[in-house]
């Protein structure tokens, strides 16, 4: 029943009658740009860590596409799952066991199962009580971080958390994290770009352009919203269970209302729904955050004006405006020919 509730959803998804070329172009560009960095900054290792800083924030923007960009789903408190990840992850490596492939699967695992259970309340809301609603379950988390003060650290945050290993190699230079963090970024965002050609994403676009329709001809949409909500919490768990390996320490501000906004910047800034352009707006962000901020205090003023005028100007994001240049060139080639 699935392939066939696809087969009706897909002849009204925008992206299925689009060209897939400019995404392909995106993605080369980006595996390009990603892996020869570090040629770029040989010599530099405050750069490389914060292009590695860079590539787990394009990992949590990702994830909020997961959910925002394919269902229409806007989460106000996505840092929650942001900071789960981190926290737990790094509990379990100070109590535990310091190696990778034991503490990233039971992260993501413990963040799946919690977000099933609370996702299958909130996914039964619309509109902005959903999003109140993610927004207040994020300072729930945050809330706990000083209510559990004993384990988490409270105000201090999560210190002194011990140099991760990798099948008993222990992971320190800049490069081996760098090269890691840069492998699944490419690994998730190559899966998500899958994912969108597969029935479950075509249904995920149907749910978003019109919930009502999607319903009628057959979709379970509150199935498939609530999938779509515990896959983006796994994979911002994820995220934040690197950020604090390759970090650390963590401390409550992963989870504040600030760090959700700014992921949810990610996203407009590099376009919603477009899965490729919010890694390269979280890329952007991320080092204009670094430089524009060390030049004046405002900073946040400036980030918001970029904000309202992406919203007002160019609503694709950056991956709209560079699709919209890639058609003019396009049509003009065809003119010419």
């Amino acid at each position: 029943m699935t392939s066939s509730i696809a087969m009706q959803s897909k002849p009204s998804s925008v992206e299925m009658k689009q060209s897939r070329t400019p995404y392909l172009a995106a993605f080369i560009l980006l595996a390009i740009v990603g892996a020869t960095l570090p040629l770029w900054v040989t010599g530099n290792p405050f750069l490389l860590m914060l292009a590695s800083h860079a590539v787990i924030a394009a990992i949590v923007a990702l994830s909020l596409d997961l959910l925002t960009g394919n269902t229409g789903l806007l989460s106000f408190g996505h840092a929650a799952w942001y900071g789960f990840g981190a926290y737990l992850a790094g509990l379990l490596s100070k109590n535990f066991s310091a190696e990778m492939v034991l503490i990233i699967p039971l992260t993501i695992v413990a963040a799946c199962l919690v977000a099933a259970v609370v996702g299958a309340i909130l996914v039964r809301q619309i509109g902005k009580t959903f999003a109140i609603l993610t927004l207040a379950l994020s300072q729930i988390f945050y809330a706990l971080v000083f209510v559990l003060s004993d384990q988490t650290g409270g105000e201090d945050g999560l210190q002194g958390i011990p140099m991760a290993t990798l099948f008993g190699n222990t992971v320190a230079s800049s490069q081996a994290w760098y090269w890691l963090l840069y492998g699944v970024l490419i690994i998730s965002l190559g899966g998500a770009l899958y994912l969108r050609t597969t029935p479950l994403g075509r249904a995920w676009l149907a749910i978003r352009e019109n919930t009502e329709r999607a319903s009628f001809i057959g979709v379970n949409t509150g199935a498939l919203k609530l999938i779509a909500y515990v896959f983006s919490a796994g994979l911002a768990s994820l995220a934040g269970a690197l950020f604090v390996l390759f970090n650390g320490a963590v401390s409550p501000d992963v989870l504040h209302w600030f760090e959700s906004g700014k992921i949810l910047m990610y996203v407009v800034l590099g376009g919603v729904g477009t899965i490729v352009g919010p890694v390269f707006g979280a890329a952007l962000f991320t080092f204009l955050e670094h430089y524009v901020s060390s030049y004046t205090d405002a900073w946040l003023i400036y980030f918001g004006g970029l904000f309202v005028l992406i919203v007002i100007v160019a609503p694709g994001g950056l991956f709209g405006i560079g699709r919209s240049i890639y058609a003019r060139f396009k049509t003009g080639k065809g003119q010419t020919t």
